[in-house]
Order: structure tokens, then sequence, then C-alpha cells
């Protein structure tokens, strides 16, 4: 088993073709298949199986997808461990996230770092989806984002909140409303991401209660083809505003509201309370909790929907 079959795994999980994925990697079609082919061949297990132009994930590739993700985030922590020790530079702070939160969240945070000590290098390792919070508690990375934790292992800082928006074409008739509810989303072809995505996390609880099952027209972790085709007219795109870009966001989308489950969430920062931060990873705590003389430490909110729902929908 190579990395490389693994990095060729994960992004044709995520973008949904084969040559979608060659075109993204800038590698050949024929040899990314091939690939992809000696993988499951090893593995003994089907990882894809056809959808009309594209594929779609199996069951037994779902189970191995996160183990695959892992991997690579340990790969390439130590390529980036490594690369820094040979420069001599003062010290790295790793980061797993999901990618929309880096400009939404991160950069900030990290230019002040960078300003306060140019020689501390942060390693980001970005994610389609939340990462794993067991990473800071292993010592893979040294902070990860995520949803709201209860865990006495766990130090962390609230960075900001997520709500879950809706994306039409310019002339349906919800383009104007404030809120949409999520009753309305019955029978309507609804493009979005995979069931691990922050979006379907939050969104599922409030199908369940409402006995709702959408009628999913595209699942894509791509948000820019989501929106492509929601702006086109093919279904209305239910996503997480962290990933749309500052402009979109200024467009003023519909915001997705439930009675009864709330559709936005807190992103917090997290770090390992008992694990020894290293001299970088603690001069990046004290920039995240911007100059506080302490972080907000412990488990913050319980991450059930009936405790997190004061103050919890914007």
């Amino acid at each position: 088993m190579e990395l490389r079959q693994l990095r060729y795994f994960v992004e044709v999980v995520n973008v949904g073709s084969f040559l979608g994925a060659a075109k993204r990697l800038e590698v050949a079609q024929p040899s990314l298949w091939r690939q992809v082919k000696a993988l499951e061949a090893e593995l003994g297990v089907a990882l894809f199986e056809r959808c009309g132009r594209g594929v779609v994930i199996t069951s037994a590739g779902s189970q191995l997808l996160p183990r695959a993700e892992q991997l690579l985030v340990q790969a390439e922590g130590i390529r980036t461990l490594s690369t820094e020790l040979a420069r001599g530079r003062a010290g790295v702070v790793t980061i797993a996230c999901a990618h929309p939160h880096v400009s939404h969240f991160l950069a900030p945070v990290i230019g002040r770092l960078h300003r306060a000590h140019p020689l501390i290098h942060v390693a980001l390792h970005e994610l389609p989806g939340l990462p794993p919070v067991e990473q800071v508690l292993t010592g893979d990375v040294d902070f990860v984002t995520a949803l709201p934790r209860s865990d006495e292992r766990l130090a962390g800082h609230r960075l900001g909140e997520v709500r879950v928006v809706v994306v039409t074409h310019e002339d349906h008739p919800w383009r104007r409303r404030r809120e949409v509810p999520v009753s309305d989303l019955a029978g309507v072809p609804v493009l979005t991401g995979g069931p691990e995505s922050l979006t379907r996390r939050l969104l599922e609880p409030a199908l369940r209660e409402g006995g709702i099952v959408l009628d999913v027209a595209l699942e894509s972790g791509n948000t820019t083809t989501l929106v492509a085709m929601a702006r086109a007219g093919l279904g209305v795109a239910v996503l997480a505003d962290d990933n749309l870009s500052e402009t979109a966001k200024a467009t003023g989308w519909p915001i997705l509201v439930d009675e009864h489950s709330p559709m936005s969430a807190p992103i917090w920062i997290y770090w390992a309370r008992h694990r020894h931060l290293a001299p970088p990873a603690r001069a990046f705590a004290r920039e995240v909790t911007d100059g506080l003389d302490r972080p907000d430490v412990g488990p913050p909110i319980d991450s059930s929907a009936t405790q997190l729902n004061p103050g919890f929908r914007s």
C-alpha cells in the first residue's frame, strides 16, 4: 500500500469521479484509476461503485476513509516536520482543521503569531470535513478545530459560529426570504455535503424530528460545485456558511431554521490539556485567546442539541 494510492482514493471521494480527481491532482486519469484498482485488489474490497458518469463510495470504502485521511495527515506531519528541522526553523505548530476554518477563523490568529514570532511556522492539515479531535490527544497535531466537546482532557477556545444557509437560483421564490424552515425542504431537490459534513450533522436531527427524507440531487464536498448547481436552478444548496466566500456570504442567503434543532454551531479550537505544549504551540495558544490571562478550558458546553440551544441559533 502506497500513500499516493490513499491520496488518490481520498481525492476521488471528495470529487466524485476519477477524471475530476486526476485533474485536481494533475495526474493522468488512467494512472490514477490503476492505482485505485491496485489498492482495492490489495485490500480485497471494492471502494467505489459506478453512479452515472461518476462514482460513489461503497460501505467498505466509507469505513476505510477516516483511517486513510488520518494516515495522510500523519505522513504530511512527518514531511513538514522534517522540512522544518532541515531549514533550522525555530519551531512548528501543527493544526488540523476543516479547510474553510483557515480563512474564516485561523488566518488572523496565524498572522498575529507571525508578526510576534516570525520564526515560528504553522503547518496546516486541511481536510474537507471536521478532523478527529482525538488527534490532539494522541499528539498527531497540536491543535484541532471542532464542534463543542465535553471532555476533561481538552482545553480550548471558541473561534466563532457557523450557520446553515440555503443558496438558490436568483428567480427562486426563496431567494428574498430571510429564513427557510427545515420543513420546506420536503420534496425539493437538495444539493448538499456528504453524511459526515458539518451541514449534515446539523441537519439530520431536525430531519429525523420532522420525519423528513431529503431528496438529495447531489452530494459533494466541493462547495463551489454546490453553489454553481444551485445558481443554475438544479436544486437548492444547503450548506454551512463557513464554506462561502465573504462575497457570497454578503449576498444574504436565507438562513435554515428549525423550531427544535439548532441550525448553527460554535466552532472551537482544542488542544490536549495534560500534554506538554512546546513553546511555539504555547505562543499560538496565547494568540488564540487574544491576550486573555487564561484560555477557556475544559468542557465548554455539552454537545447535545437541547443544551446548545440557548444562544445557539443566530
